[in-house]
This record gives structure tokens, sequence and C-alpha cells, in this order.
């Protein structure tokens, strides 16, 4: 008679593994961290759902000494399926009150080159992460903002 104890411990790996916490993201700009600040977070099972808005007051500015165009590199711990964004200029806002660019990188890391970020303006920045793991799923969205400046 076989054991069934390889199989228990496989299933109990993967429920630990996919109790951990939110995967979190970082951003870098030109190889520098940029500091962020949390706005939201969704998590639930196929039970329940909770969901927290941080509403910041502060929202953390880092300037770029750079050429455009400006590159977002984006990096998540495990389980993103998706980072999604939104660029909104800070000092001249679109008159829809709309983002000026939308951007989405597949999987949990990648790069985005912004095309609308022009030196001289402020621009704030929504980074959504969507992740899953086998029994849980959630989203976590940051922000911060971006001003480019001429080197």
């Amino acid at each position: 008679m076989r054991s069934r104890r390889p199989l228990g411990v496989v299933l109990v790996a993967v429920l630990l593994a996919s109790c951990g916490g939110r995967p979190g993201v970082t951003v870098t700009i030109g190889g520098d961290v940029v500091s962020m600040a949390l706005g939201s977070t969704s998590e639930g099972t196929v039970c329940s759902t909770s969901i927290g808005d941080a509403f910041p007051q502060t929202v953390p500015l880092t300037t770029v000494r750079s050429a455009p165009p400006l590159t977002l590199h984006f990096e998540a711990g495990q389980g993103p399926s998706e980072i999604r964004g939104a660029i909104y200029d800070v000092d001249a806002p679109a008159a829809s009150g709309g983002p000026d660019e939308e951007f989405s990188v597949a999987g949990r890391t990648g790069s985005y080159e912004a095309r609308s970020v022009i030196a001289g303006r402020t621009y704030r920045v929504l980074v959504n992460v969507r992740w899953s793991f086998v029994v849980t799923r959630g989203e976590e969205t940051h922000l911060f903002e971006v001003r480019l400046e001429p080197r």
C-alpha cells in the first residue's frame, strides 16, 4: 500500500504559499528605487473580500535628471499576473480629468517607456498590481510623483 504522505506534504506547501502576504512592487528609474505611498489594497478568497483605501495625504516626489523618454522599471514579488498604471500631469491636468497615459506590463517584471512625460513638469504615477495565488487573489495600488529635469 502506497503512502499518501507525499501528497499531503505538497498540499500543505501549496496552501502555505498561497497564504503569504501581498507581493508588493518596486519601481526604479535609472537604477534608483522610487519611494511610493500605498493607495489601496484588496484581498479575497472565494468566500470573502476585504478592501482598504489609504488616501495618502502626501505622495513622495522623485526628481530625475535625464533626457526624455522616462523609463519606469517594475519588479513585483511572487504571484502578480499584471502591473497596470496611469500617468497624470500635475502641472497641466488633462481637460477630461483622466490620465495622460496608461500602461500595462504582463507578469511580475518589466519596463515601460513613458511617452507623455516632458522635462520641467511634475507627474503623478499610479501603479496597480494584480495578483493571485492558489486560494487568494487581490490588488494593491501605489502612488508616487516624478519630475523630469534636464541634465
